[in-house]
């Protein structure tokens, strides 16, 4: 059954902001969609690789002259590009928070070219969030609201941002300094205000990932997009001489990123690092194994979950034979937990849910509805926020047509029962019951396997706790490659 905020609703404009790769983008020349496709055409390596090749950033496109590619709306339907991961839709918190709204005119969704640096884009979101609100306060049925309520004054602000999204908002709110007297709440979901050691990971692509496109195309893409270094850690995440720093712009370079791109990525990491959210309502994804570190081995980033122990001080912890203790950590696949919290921030709000189904998850959507009800602080909430589901959902990043992809979950309470089901999402229905079964010598951990008939983007849910755990696996027929 349906959980429902208690409450009239507010009459506030809300903006939602999608995370990096959640908004379409097609060629202005040509008309042709370059991200966001919406349906099963070629589901194979060589799709993806050409389609990679397309967002590659252009040197004019670096220097402000953009207009190239086009932004046509959110993501409608998941979308992978491998070495990326995978992108969700928003549709379910556009829904959510379109019944949440006094009317619909109050909401605007927030596309954005991702490829571009954080600064463009956060410019572009202050000036669009100005003029919705004078648009939504001057809106007749804004009107109507404060006629019959005098004492509720003119609508303010709320943003719904997820990952990359919350970058966005900081940034709008340090460019525009008016805007944060008008802010109600801002809520970021999943955003990694320290970084994503998997930004990495897209930079280093080009070696040592067994991934079906070529190596040489993953990495001259991801080394021209100016947001993906907006993305790169901002913590002690870099292995090196047995310790751990931050990176910096040599470093940046040394896993394959370009020094112009790398300077202009940290100096604004630093410009920014005083800019905090009012009323910021912080949604933070853990439990899912996470990179949080990693060291290079002859210019191969190898990936790690853990950081080195340390005092109060900074200090190193050595263990008995004098090495740096490894403290292992979690995220939400995505973003390592703590990089996703933000200074000045009341009380985070833990969700055992991985990065992408974060921004789908229902006691999300209910938190975001709730701010539209007269709830500010995640106290106040009470047994909506509660996520008692701690087990872990593992998937591969992406599997072959053809060859059983496993599904593990980890962290199952005894007699729990618990249900699978795999469902092809963008193209011919297919639905599988695959069999989650005990692990000798592995208390708590179930496994299943799983073999799709067709290529094609599929959801694997695990039912049996507060909500279901989702992850999306991509079947790529990689026998066509050419």
């Amino acid at each position: 059954m349906r959980r429902r905020n208690p409450g009239r609703r507010l009459h506030d404009a809300v903006v939602i902001v999608p995370g990096i790769m959640g908004s379409e983008l097609r060629d202005a020349g040509t008309g042709r969609m370059l991200w966001g496709v919406g349906k099963l055409l070629a589901y194979t390596a060589r799709a993806h690789t050409e389609r990679l090749r397309q967002l590659a950033v252009t040197e004019d496109e670096r220097e402000g002259r953009t207009g190239r590619v086009e932004v046509t709306g959110l993501l409608e339907s998941a979308e992978l590009l491998p070495g990326f991961g995978s992108a969700h839709p928003y549709s379910a918190m556009v829904t959510e928070m379109r019944r949440s709204v006094v009317d619909p005119a109050a909401l605007l969704p927030f596309p954005y070219d991702w490829r571009l640096s954080v600064e463009h884009n956060g410019a572009l979101l202050a000036a669009a969030a100005r003029r919705h609100l004078d648009a939504w306060r001057a809106h007749p049925e804004h009107r109507r609201y404060v006629e019959a309520d005098p004492e509720a004054g003119p609508a303010r602000l709320v943003f719904v941002a997820h990952s990359m999204g919350g970058l966005l908002t900081r940034e709008a709110l340090h460019r525009d300094r008016t805007l944060r007297d008008d802010i109600r709440a801002v809520m970021t979901v999943g955003t990694p205000f320290n970084g994503s050691v998997k930004a990495v990971l897209m930079l280093n692509a080009g070696k040592g990932l067994p991934l079906p496109v070529p190596a040489a195309a993953l990495r001259q893409v991801a080394s021209t997009m100016p947001g993906l270094y907006d993305l790169l850690p901002t913590y002690r995440a870099y292995e090196v001489d047995g310790d751990m720093r931050v990176p910096g712009v040599e470093d940046i370079v040394a896993v394959g990123g370009r020094r112009d791109l790398a300077k202009a990525a940290v100096d604004w990491r630093t410009s920014r690092a005083g800019t905090t959210l009012p009323e910021h309502v912080t949604v933070v994804g853990m439990g899912q194994r996470t990179w949080t570190s990693y060291r290079l081995t002859d210019g191969t980033a190898v990936f790690g979950r853990y950081l080195f122990k340390r005092s109060h001080d900074g200090r190193l912890l050595p263990d008995a034979e004098g090495r740096p203790q490894r403290d292992p950590r979690t995220g939400d696949g995505t973003v390592y937990q703590y990089a996703a919290q933000l200074p000045g921030t009341v009380r985070p709000v833990h969700f055992y849910h991985e990065h992408g189904g974060l921004i789908r998850a229902r006691s999300v959507l209910d938190m975001a509805s709730g701010l539209m009800h007269g709830l500010r602080h995640p106290e106040e909430r009470g047994a909506m926020l509660g996520d008692e589901a701690e087990f872990e959902l593992c998937t591969p990043e992406w599997s072959a047509l053809g060859e059983p992809f496993a599904i593990e979950v980890d962290g199952v309470a005894r007699r729990a029962d618990l249900e699978c089901r795999v469902r092809g999402i963008n193209g011919p229905d297919e639905m599988l019951t695959p069999v989650l079964k005990p692990v000798p010598g592995r208390p708590g951990v179930l496994t299943a396997s799983c073999l799709p008939g067709r290529p094609g983007m599929y959801e694997v849910e695990v039912t049996g706790g507060d909500e279901p755990k989702r992850r999306l696996v991509p079947v790529l027929d990689t026998v066509h490659d050419g």
